[in-house]
């Protein structure tokens, strides 16, 4: 019977078998190399091909970086019945409302202003003892810090809020212009604002203030603020320090034309008490401004405006750059040159 089909198979084995490795057994010499060299080229071709698409794959997604908190800032504005219109409108009409929430605090009502009133009081301790304890049983929660300000300062307080972000408002610590008596009693001067965290705050009203021996509730005059600085004390509440990372001052007790570069005048009898008292190194009568300014103060009130423009409406064509916060590197190499406390 003739066969249909030959004997040799379809699935070829022993000496005719094809390999992936060896595609040309079964084929002369000269037709192998070249059956070699296209397959070797194909599996090069290949591997290069999976190496392209590992190189080029879409990146893993990172989860952003979560920002810290912004720090929440409770503004108490003191002033009196008699500079309600000549200063402390201006104040409630251009920064204070930055402030997470504000009170001003006086000593008789104002449509506008709408304080929280005081009366009777004739002494700043006395008036600065009873701000506190109000703020601290009506409006302690609302806030992580709280910022005693006087009704003719002006506070950067995006600022602020920059210089609280490595500190927690848990721990025991206040700040402002630092000053030390010749008791050498730290404590903050009277004509910058201060800020207290509210571990501060709660520290000073339920620990300091009641108790006579440690915080005296006797009148103190002008003695205010030192009197302040010692009833924290005694109550492990730290006096921090506010410079930045160059060292320059970011609360300032003068108009600013007497930090930009202009000496004090030891013969004006605010510049001398400051500069016997003030805690940092004066070198020739220059005490610097920061470039990092939260707070400093105003002799004629209606100024207040153009300041307030300048800092935060006014925009500068081409200086975003020049006024993007660099200070990075900056104060890496600059912090070891500057001491501050533990």
């Amino acid at each position: 019977m003739r066969q249909l089909l030959g004997t040799r198979r379809f699935f070829l084995s022993g000496k005719n078998k094809i390999s992936i490795m060896n595609p040309c057994s079964s084929y002369s010499a000269i037709v192998c190399s070249i059956l070699r060299a296209i397959h070797k080229l194909a599996i090069l071709g290949l591997l290069c091909l999976l190496v392209m698409m590992w190189l080029h794959r879409a990146p893993e997604p990172k989860a952003p970086r979560a920002a810290p908190p912004a720090a929440r800032i409770f503004c108490i504005i003191s002033t009196y019945y008699h500079r309600h219109d000549s200063a402390a409108v201006h104040v409630k009409r251009t920064w204070s409302k930055h402030c997470d929430k504000f009170l001003f605090v006086s000593d008789d009502a104002h449509e506008e202003l709408e304080p929280a009133v005081f009366q009777n009081l004739n002494d700043k301790w006395t008036q600065m003892r009873a701000h506190f304890e109000y703020v601290y049983k009506y409006h302690f929660d609302e806030s992580d810090w709280f910022l005693y300000a006087n009704d003719d300062n002006f506070v950067v307080v995006e600022n602020l809020r920059y210089m609280l972000q490595p500190h927690s408002p848990e721990k025991l610590i206040y700040f402002g212009c630092k000053m030390q008596n010749a008791a050498n009693q730290t404590y903050m001067y009277q004509r910058s604002s201060i800020v207290f965290s509210s571990a501060a705050l709660r520290q000073f009203v339920l620990k300091a203030m009641p108790n006579d021996t440690l915080c005296s509730s006797s009148p103190q005059g002008d003695a205010a603020t030192e009197q302040l600085g010692r009833c924290l004390s005694k109550v492990n509440v730290l006096a921090g320090d506010s410079r930045d990372h160059l060292g320059d001052h970011r609360f300032i007790p003068f108009v600013l034309k007497n930090h930009l570069g202009s000496p004090l005048n030891a013969s004006l009898e605010p510049h001398k008490y400051f500069l016997d008292r003030f805690y940092y190194d004066v070198v020739d009568l220059n005490v610097p401004a920061s470039s990092r300014l939260i707070s400093t103060k105003f002799e004629y009130m209606p100024n207040i405006y153009n300041f307030y423009y300048l800092t935060y409406q006014v925009r500068i064509f081409g200086a975003s750059q020049a006024r993007a916060w660099k200070g990075e590197l900056e104060g890496v190499q600059a912090k070891s040159k500057v001491p501050h406390e533990e």
